[in-house]
């Protein structure tokens, strides 16, 4: 039970993002005020799914599910992982606007923009955490051994 409360505990941050999307579009109808409101809900969005598939990713190799991966391949996962949401995400919208007469996608330019900002969040975070593991390794290896 522990551990199935830790993997949930993973997707807090883009449920959050999901939840604020939803309340600002219809019940604050903000998009109406704000049209490039999506701009960053897009760039947060990725950020959330990055930070997320890092979680999942290193939960995996701390619970011995998965070999400890080469931190480019963890990055590469992170991104890909990030823009495969993306994509997703804006396959969902398509259906949205096909079958519920949603208008989400106005134009295929802002369907790519979409797709580039979620892309853009996720090499941000992976950029911090790349950034971050850095610095905790080096830290690691400056520290005086606890023998």
């Amino acid at each position: 039970m522990k551990q199935a409360s830790k993997v949930v505990s993973f997707f807090v941050f883009p449920s959050i993002v999901f939840l604020v999307h939803l309340i600002a579009a219809t019940r604050l109808n903000l998009y109406t005020i704000f049209p490039n409101l999506d701009i960053p809900f897009h760039y947060i969005g990725g950020l959330s799914i990055a930070y997320t598939s890092a979680q999942i990713l290193s939960y995996l190799e701390q619970e011995k599910i998965t070999a400890t991966l080469n931190r480019v391949i963890f990055l590469i996962l992170i991104l890909s992982l990030t823009a495969t949401t993306a994509v997703f995400w804006e396959f969902a919208e398509f259906v949205s606007d096909q079958l519920l007469g949603t208008h989400l996608q106005p134009s295929i330019a802002n369907t790519m923009q979409d797709q580039f900002l979620g892309i853009l969040g996720g090499g941000t975070w992976a950029l911090i955490y790349f950034k971050s593991d850095a610095r905790i390794k080096r830290r690691r290896l400056a520290a005086p051994s606890d023998l």
